[in-house]
This record gives structure tokens, sequence and C-alpha cells, in this order.
């Protein structure tokens, strides 16, 4: 018993200790976020990413992130979307998320402009939503989705206006696999990037 305490304890001691070496050093985690148009082969609309940095040096990092691309057409999504349930269903559009976790590499940085490499691996889903049926008073939506494994590489590039806010475009190429098939998700999405130290 004596010997668990003594263990937790010295555990205790190591995170407060280590903790207060990491909050020292600066800007090793920062929130990101970027919010822009985006084009894509499965349809144009706006997408939002959001990720969490923690840089393992001064030119690489890992990162996780969450990214949505909402109300992309059907008929661009299909290859990605989930069945639909008649020949006669229309749907109304197709949700698209991701949430990865990747390596990325910053090789130089010139003036605030700011290149990098990213390579992952995560999850792709999509929400199929037709369209709503109104059933004695009540409203149903007709929602599936697939959740499929998911590697993506891609490169972008920012330019930072001051300490919080930027602009930036990232390319980004999502491989979602399913069984016997491999469709591929090609996206560039360009907007503004916001990120706190």
């Amino acid at each position: 018993m004596r010997n668990s305490v003594r263990v937790t304890l010295a555990l205790i001691i190591a995170l407060v200790v280590s903790t207060s070496a990491f909050a020292q050093t600066d800007s090793r985690v920062s929130l990101n976020a970027t919010v822009g148009p985006s084009f894509s082969n499965i349809g144009t609309t706006y997408a939002t990413t959001a990720g969490v940095d923690v840089r393992l040096n001064d030119r690489v990092a890992l990162v996780g992130e969450f990214g949505a691309a909402p109300h992309t057409p059907f008929r661009d999504a299909a290859e990605i979307a989930s069945p639909l349930a008649g020949l006669g269903t229309e749907p109304a559009h197709v949700n698209a998320y991701h949430w990865n976790g990747n390596v990325k590499v910053q090789p130089f940085e010139i003036g605030g402009l700011r290149p990098y490499l990213t390579g992952g691996l995560g999850s792709f889903a999509a929400d199929t939503l037709v369209s709503d049926t109104t059933l004695g008073g009540t409203t149903v939506q007709d929602r599936r989705r697939t959740i499929d494994f998911a590697t993506n590489v891609g490169a972008g590039v920012s330019y930072q206006l001051n300490k919080y806010v930027g602009v930036g475009a990232d390319y980004r190429t999502f491989f979602v696999h399913r069984d016997g098939d491999t469709p591929r998700v090609n996206r560039l999405t360009a907007g503004l990037t916001f990120g706190f130290n």
C-alpha cells in the first residue's frame, strides 16, 4: 500500500514539474482554425477546420484536426455518400466531416509566409440528408451516415497578418478506405486562418 502511495506521489510531482516546464516554452501548443470556400471533386461549398498543434521542434508538429464541409450537393458527392433507400428518393445534400491526426512539416518561413506539408490518418464521415417529409404534422428527415477509415496527404501555405489572424490555402487529398474501393476527396480550401498560442 505504501509503495503505491509513493509511486502516485512521484507521478504527481513529475506531472507538476513537467507542466511548469511545458508552460514556460512559448507557443509549443496552439489552437488553429480556418474558414473559407472549398473547391473539391465532391462539390463547391464552404469549409471549416479546427486543430490543436503540438510543436515537436521548429519545423515539425503533431496536429489533431476536425473539419467539416456541409451542404454538398448529392449528385457531386455520390461517390462518398451513403446509398439511398429508393430510386425515387431525392436527397437535399451531403455533409462531410473528417477528424485525423497528422504530422505537419514547415520547411521554412519567409516574412510571415509559412508553407507546409502534411499527412496522417483518421476517419472520414458523410451524412446523406434526404429532404424533409411531413407525416401527420410530424416532420421526418432521412439521415444516413457512412464513417470510414481515411488517410490524407497535402500541402498548404499561410500568411500571418498579425499574431492571431492570417490568410491561407490548403490542398488535401483524402483516401477513403472502404471494402474493395478507395474513393478520393481532393479539396482546396482558402480563407481566413485564426491561431491562438
